[in-house]
């Protein structure tokens, strides 16, 4: 499960086994990690065209005159100018600004991006904090993640502040601070994909489409449901087996999108031997995908 890891040592403050299996399973459960429309004006210009009101007739002469009948000069007609053809742009909002989430999702699959994360996971005596600047949507998920973790109020993991304890770089290699010194870390997906939830979302059907919904400012678009297990496995793998092995059949989901089909508030509930678990926080300060380089 992309989150904190646990030392040997850290396990033996639990003192009763039941809150040990919890507390590992805690541990496995942290995840890691405008509006308006497109379409172009429908008016056109039409084509006006002057005709004279009524033909002039001429008077009568003396047959035995010649008469030179001007031929009538045409009025000039206005040519109407066509309107150029804006260039088809995804449409992620209707009218009223409504977000459509298939085309925002759309629209996010072909844009990497980088974006700031404050994520909280919690249950039982477990309480974790991952802050991190991730990599989403591209061809790897990369970033520098500083997690910390207390049970009961103490401080076993980091201590909450913004040094980087886990980096991803962009080739896919994971690498943990141990102390001063850093090493690579066989586990993966230590951030999920969360564009890939959304998706797991929708696919639910219109009972999962909660509707637009302010978040801080920013207009969302709200999904939520009960999404099975099974969908997880492709997604994070690590947190997958991990649940799997437990029994969890499902957890479920709120997930919050903006116009870019970005996530911007993520919330995941999960039963795990009658404690609730809980990880949900939100992601700020989009911008272009960054690079990572491995730590120094």
């Amino acid at each position: 499960m992309p989150g904190l890891f646990v030392r040997p040592g850290v396990l033996l403050i639990m003192r009763r086994s039941a809150v040990l299996a919890v507390a590992a399973a805690a541990v496995s459960l942290v995840g890691l990690v405008g509006c308006t429309d497109d379409a172009a004006p429908s008016a056109s210009a039409s084509a006006t065209g002057t005709t004279p009101a009524s033909a002039t007739t001429p008077e009568a002469v003396p047959a035995s005159t010649p008469t030179a009948t001007a031929t009538p000069t045409p009025a000039p007609t206005a040519v109407a100018t066509p309107t150029p053809t804006p260039t088809p742009t995804a449409v992620t909002t209707a009218a009223g600004g409504v977000i459509d989430p298939e085309a925002a999702l759309a629209l996010a699959e072909k844009t990497p991006y980088a974006a700031t994360q404050d994520f909280v996971s919690d249950g039982g005596p477990i309480s974790a904090l991952i802050k991190a600047r991730v990599n989403l949507n591209g061809p790897i998920r990369s970033g520098r993640l500083a997690e910390s973790m207390s049970v009961g109020g103490d401080d076993v993991i980091g201590s909450a502040n913004d040094s980087p304890s886990v980096v991803v770089t962009d080739d896919g290699t994971t690498y943990i601070r141990n102390g001063s010194s850093w090493r690579t870390s066989p586990l993966g997906d230590r951030i999920a994909d969360y564009h890939g939830y959304a998706k797991a979302l929708l696919a639910l059907g219109p009972s999962a489409r909660k509707g637009m919904e302010d978040c801080e400012g920013t207009p969302c678009y709200h999904l939520s449901g009960t999404v099975d297990l099974e969908r997880m496995k492709a997604l994070e793998p690590e947190q997958y087996k991990i649940l799997k092995s437990k029994g969890v059949a499902g957890f479920r989901l709120d997930q919050w999108i903006d116009t870019q089909g970005r996530t911007v508030r993520y919330d995941k509930r999960t039963e795990l031997r009658g404690v609730q678990m809980r990880t949900h926080g939100t992601f700020r300060d989009f911008g272009p995908a960054e690079k990572v380089e491995p730590p120094r």
